[in-house]
């Protein structure tokens, strides 16, 4: 059963009587404002208008810093990037509360959308020129597995200062995101706005003209998440990002096919390290459990980590004890539902419900040379290809799912460099010094291994 457990050695900071989330923090002194700022944003002609992810309301106080969003609206597909349905006129609410009022905040937000929404997720990960990695989701989803996604990883989203999370509607459009300083951004159209500022009334929030929030002055971001090697059962936040995009079906929301820094800059040809996802068909037999239907899979832990088993030999009554003493460092003991059968992030040691074990997936990292995210991708799966024929796997194109890239990020060229030397030397100590040095001006694949 994995779960998410908060670090309880980190030690939260409060200022001036502010209680700030246990992953972000301001170095300089600084009063917060609790309440709510809002704005009128008129609707949106062509490409113009605010990013998916992220409030865009940088300047205010509020919560725009790393998190300025992706560019794409989910009704679009992902082929669209960059294109925009018109969003009606709408009000903007952006608001502060202390650490421990944001989730009943945002549950309570989450009750004025419809049943179903398009989740969305910002993470900043490892890429050396893009701070913020967007997801959006092109799928509606359904609000009750939204909330149980949150309440299940519910230290992650509302304590790491890692990670921004969000959905949206578009009949009707509201739309609300939670960034990396747990400022919560509403945009809601014209009709919902007596609905929202009812919420708002219920918290006794006051309308300000600033909120000064974290990222006002300087502050830090840390991950907050427990996650020990001889734990496997405790996912880390890359781990639950790969969950994530199983189950909400998140795409990368950057366009593909350039290669460009965070203020539009081309790159050209870059280095990428990539982790690809191999996941074996379900075997016939066990495909289709008698009397279930479409088989179900609960997800075991592991991912990138090296593939292991649930922790054996806890009984029912230290699990009880475990979750009394851990609700309240945000770790959630609840199961990790599979989104309707298909294959979870965690599937590496998975197990069908009905108790047939499912093969385990498959993680490799492979060095490339690329110059965009498509090309990247292109080579990953050549490599993969090249690491299954050498194991003698044969691939039924019919029953196997498609390879996922789980991480594409781009290296700077001297630790690039220095990382495929380091891979191919564990390889093998005899590489030729003439493939140790990757040439940066041409697409190839330098190295690729499995990681377990």
């Amino acid at each position: 059963m994995p779960r998410a457990r908060v670090d309880p050695s980190i030690a939260r900071v409060e200022m001036n009587g502010f209680v700030f989330p246990l992953g972000v923090y301001p170095v300089d002194t600084i009063e917060p404002v609790p309440g709510y700022t809002m704005s009128f944003e008129p609707a949106d002609q062509g490409n113009e208008g605010p990013g998916v992810g992220g409030s865009g309301s940088v300047g205010n106080g509020g919560s725009g810093g790393e998190s300025d969003g992706g560019a794409a609206s989910p009704s679009g597909g992902a082929e669209d990037v960059g294109e925009w349905e018109e969003w009606p006129d709408r009000y903007v609410y952006d608001i502060l509360v202390p650490s421990p009022r944001v989730e009943p905040l945002v549950r309570t937000m989450l009750s004025i959308f419809p049943g179903r929404v398009y989740p969305i997720l910002d993470f900043l990960g490892q890429d050396e020129w893009r701070e913020v990695d967007p997801y959006v989701s092109y799928e509606l989803l359904g609000l009750d597995r939204f909330l149980d996604t949150l309440r299940r990883y519910r230290g992650f989203f509302f304590e790491d200062g890692l990670v921004g999370f969000g959905a949206m509607s578009e009949e009707p459009f509201l739309y609300i995101f939670v960034d990396e300083h747990k400022v919560v951004t509403i945009r809601a159209e014209a009709a919902l706005k007596d609905r929202v500022e009812a919420a708002l009334a219920a918290f006794d929030l006051p309308q300000v003209d600033e909120i000064h929030s974290a990222d006002s002055v300087t502050h830090e971001h840390r991950g907050v998440l427990d996650a020990p090697d001889d734990r496997p059962d405790l996912l880390s936040a890359e781990e639950i990002v790969e969950v994530l995009r199983d189950e909400w079906q998140l795409v990368l929301n950057i366009d593909p096919d350039r290669n460009v820094d965070d203020e539009g800059n081309d790159l050209g040809i870059t280095g990428w390290r990539v982790i690809i996802r191999y996941d074996p068909p379900i075997p016939e037999e066990a495909s289709t459990p008698a009397g279930n239907g479409s088989p179900k899979r609960t997800v075991e832990p592991g991912t990138i980590r090296e593939a292991h088993v649930t922790a054996e030999g806890e009984s029912d009554d230290d699990e009880s004890d475990e979750e009394s003493e851990t609700a309240a460092q945000g770790e959630s003991t609840e199961p990790a539902s599979d989104a309707d059968g298909e294959r979870s992030a965690a599937a590496k040691g998975s197990s069908m419900t009905s108790g047939q074990p499912a093969p385990p997936s498959r993680y490799a990292e492979v060095f490339v040379t690329a110059e965009s995210l498509n090309k990247a991708s292109d080579l990953a799966v050549v490599a993969l290809e090249e690491l299954l024929s050498d194991d003698d796997i044969v691939v039924d194109p019919e029953t196997t799912p498609e390879p996922m890239i789980v991480q594409a990020d781009r290296w700077g060229a001297e630790d690039f460099i220095k990382a495929v030397r380091e891979a191919l030397r564990k390889q093998s100590p005899d590489v030729p010094v003439s493939k140790q040095n990757p040439d940066m001006d041409e697409s190839l694949v330098w190295s690729a291994a499995w990681l377990n």
